[in-house]
């Protein structure tokens, strides 16, 4: 039973990988944080662009099963950690929501068919201590 489960989750990340190396043609709408990076010519992602889009499933399953199931809890590829980056500021003090319309999630989410039900637990917007 553990197999079938196990090859069924693998089957179904690598298709959603799949989806989700969709291409550089760069979004139009990539976070208050991360457009800095790119103003400076810098990458975050130690793994690269292309390698975070196709990885990004997996990543999401991977880190939720360690988060939840074995209590471990890191700040490499967290859930927060994208939210604070990718959260576009709509002035000084408050953000829109990351999967609101025409926000980063939600783009990359409709642009490759894929529907994301993660803010139904997680915030959408960066806690107040997320920047100073």
């Amino acid at each position: 039973m553990k197999l079938v489960k196990f090859t069924t989750t693998l089957l179904l990340s690598f298709m959603l990988s799949i989806s989700f190396a969709h291409g550089d043609k760069g979004h139009k709408n990539i976070g208050t944080e991360a457009q800095k990076y790119v103003d400076q010519n810098k990458v975050y992602h130690k793994e690269g662009l292309s390698m975070t889009r196709k990885m990004h499933p997996n990543w999401m399953v991977h880190k939720r099963d360690m988060t939840l199931r074995q209590g471990v809890r890191t700040d490499e590829h967290s859930f927060k950690g994208c939210v604070n980056c990718h959260a576009t500021k709509k002035d000084a003090n408050s953000y829109h929501p990351i999967n609101a319309e025409e926000q980063f999630c939600s783009e990359c989410h409709k642009e490759t068919g894929v529907s994301m039900d993660c803010f139904s637990c997680h915030r959408s917007t960066p806690g107040k201590s997320a920047y100073k």
